[in-house]
Order: C-alpha cells, then sequence, then structure tokens
C-alpha cells in the first residue's frame, strides 16, 4: 500500500487559484486546483489523496486532454471500421472541451454543455444526443486513464423522422434533379438502400446475365444482393444509367468504373442538388432517407415476408427493422379490411341483422 499524506491547499503569489501539496510515498507532489473556491480546493485535495491511496495517481504530465480523448476516439473509429465520421460531433464537442483533462469533463460541465446548446444554440435534441453519445464513447475508451465516469444525461428524442416518399413525388421531383443524379435517385426509391451504399457501386458490381446487384460493402459488413430480374423499375434505372455512362465513355475516351459518377468519380454527395430540386418542385422538406422507410412499407404491403425484406434493406436486427416500419393509414386500413373480410366468412350471421 503506498504511503499518503493528508497533504494541503495553499496560495502562490500573484496566483488567484488555490494549490495542492502532499506526499506519495515520500516524494512531494503538487499541482494546480484551477479554483479560486478554498472548499473546491480541499475538495480537489481529498480526490487527488483518495486516488493516490488507490494506486490510481497519474502525474500531471501524464494526464490524458481533450485532445487525447480525440485520438482514441479516431483510432478506435479506424480499428472498428466505422462507415461513418464522427468529425463534425468531435468539433462541435472541442469548442467548448477542447482545452480540458479529461478528468475536468464532469457532470456540470456536462449539463452546462447541454444547456448552452439547446437554450442558446437552439439545436434540436437529436443533435445533442448525438453530440453526447460520442462524448460518453470518448470517456468510455479512455476510462481506465480516469478517476471516474461523468454521468451523461441523454436528452429525450420525441421528433424521430417518419416520412414516407411516393411515387407521385417521385415524379415531381425527378425533372428538377441534375441529369446525372436522377437514376441514382429512382435507383435509392426503389431499392431502399442507403446513399452511400449506392455511391461504392461499380458496375463490376452488376450482373447483367443473373439480373442481380451485389452490394460488396455495406454499412454492417456484409454484402447484400439485390436480384432485378422479376423488377422491371431497378432493371430499368440501371440499363437507363448504363447507356448514359456508355455514351460519356464513347465522348471522353475513358472508362467509368462508378454505376453513379459525375465526371468519371462516384458520386460522393448529393445532399445539396436534392434540397434545390425539393424546392423547386414545391415539395416540403423531405430526406432521401425517407426513401428507405418508404421501401420497408412496400415491402411489407406487397406482402413480403419480413425476413427476406430485412435481406433486401440491410437491416440485420428486428429492432432497427421494425423501427423503419412506421405503420400508415392504408396500411391499418388493409388490415382492418381484412379483419372484415374474415368476419363476413364467418357461418354465423350479422348480429344487426333481424332475427329470422
Amino acid at each position: 500500500m503506498p504511503t499518503v499524506s493528508k497533504g494541503t491547499i495553499f496560495r502562490r503569489a500573484g496566483s488567484p487559484y488555490w494549490f495542492i501539496k502532499f506526499y506519495l510515498d515520500g516524494r512531494m507532489k503538487r499541482e494546480t486546483t484551477g479554483t479560486s473556491n478554498p472548499d473546491q480546493a480541499r475538495e480537489f485535495l481529498r480526490r487527488r489523496v483518495f486516488e493516490a491511496e488507490q494506486g490510481r495517481y497519474v502525474e500531471l504530465s501524464r494526464r490524458p486532454t481533450f485532445l487525447d480523448l480525440r485520438e482514441r476516439l479516431l483510432e478506435n473509429y479506424e480499428f472498428k471500421r466505422n462507415k461513418t465520421s464522427p468529425s463534425v460531433q468531435v468539433n462541435r464537442l472541442a469548442e467548448y472541451f477542447g482545452r480540458m483533462l479529461a478528468e475536468d469533463i464532469t457532470d456540470e460541465h456536462i449539463v452546462e454543455y447541454s444547456r448552452k446548446r439547446m437554450k442558446i444554440d437552439k439545436v434540436q435534441p437529436a443533435t445533442l444526443r448525438r453530440e453526447l453519445a460520442i462524448l460518453k464513447r470518448m470517456l468510455r475508451l479512455s476510462s481506465s486513464r480516469l478517476p471516474r465516469l461523468p454521468v451523461i444525461d441523454m436528452p429525450r428524442v420525441d421528433d424521430a423522422r417518419q416520412g414516407f416518399f411516393e411515387k407521385r413525388d417521385l415524379r415531381r421531383i425527378i425533372p428538377h434533379l441534375p441529369p446525372h443524379i436522377r437514376h441514382l435517385v429512382a435507383f435509392l426509391y426503389f431499392t431502399g438502400w442507403r446513399s452511400s451504399e449506392a455511391f461504392r457501386l461499380r458496375w463490376s458490381d452488376v450482373d447483367w446475365e443473373q439480373q442481380a446487384v451485389t452490394l460488396r460493402d455495406s454499412k454492417n459488413r456484409e454484402p447484400r444482393i439485390f436480384p432485378f430480374r422479376y423488377n422491371r423499375h431497378v432493371g430499368t434505372v440501371l440499363r437507363r444509367q448504363r447507356e448514359q455512362v456508355s455514351g460519356w465513355e464513347l465522348e471522353n475516351a475513358r472508362i467509368c468504373t462508378a454505376v453513379f459518377h459525375w465526371n468519371g468519380k462516384p458520386i460522393r454527395k448529393l445532399r445539396r442538388s436534392w434540397a434545390t430540386a425539393c424546392r423547386r418542385a414545391g415539395l416540403p422538406v423531405r430526406y432521401l432517407h425517407d426513401f428507405r422507410r418508404t421501401a420497408v412499407r412496400n415491402l411489407i404491403r406487397a406482402g413480403i415476408q419480413q425476413s427476406i425484406a430485412m435481406k433486401i434493406t440491410g437491416h440485420k436486427t428486428d429492432s432497427i427493422f421494425r423501427r423503419y416500419l412506421i405503420v400508415d393509414e392504408e396500411l391499418l386500413a388493409q388490415a382492418t379490411g381484412a379483419l372484415s373480410e374474415y368476419l363476413d366468412s364467418d357461418a354465423d350471421p350479422d348480429p344487426f341483422s333481424p332475427a329470422t
């Protein structure tokens, strides 16, 4: 067991902050508390002495900072081969926590950050929740180097997007899209695939003989196949896109390996073009991700078994699939109609008909 003195707090000339001093196995440990409040300084001292007694005291120069947490997070994202990037959330967190030691990211600081984002910055609860989730992961990854993990209170998110995109909406918006992304948008609508998955498609992934598209590297890291032998919509979109790409290759004397491209390179994003087309088509704010919910609904409407529907859309768990399966009025109407047909087939007479 280490030998630890009780320690004391003191002030240095010209400094507004209190300092602490105690002995660990005969060696003096001294550092600033970062506060001018003597009660907080004594609590800081008690915490350091407790860490020393438990064998968890770390020299000031070796204590992780927020920047260390960020590096550890990025390493973990690379190790896990995550498809998404946390850079937007991390940069926002860095504006508040960037100069702090990791151990100084306390419950109180997190509450203050949440209050600032909601009350001053006017962000949506879902945005704050994503940022706090990233912060929680950063702290958890470096938990072995921290005296304790703070409690992070997550905001409730009640505004989950529930939009659908009907075929009539698709017909309205297609003419307002740039020509090079019209077939891409149609492909997303008919397949329900994620836009990032369609961006990565190569012509080598399209098997014209078997009439199937293979996604080799999906978000959940499992390959996925979309046969279009009996799906004329997807087949037509791919054939028209092939004709368009062949024309571009002939004109530019270059080979284009990407199914959906811009100047021969895979499309990376289309958010701005999509928003502009929605506005010009007179549609309210819509999201490309609405296609995914719509595809799930259409598969269920068509009577496809859930297990097969999940294979088509790439949902790995029932819980996630059910989150996308938002029951609309049409599905409810079909269900109540089926119930009525079942009751009509019953041999018993209508209870409201006159008795015979």
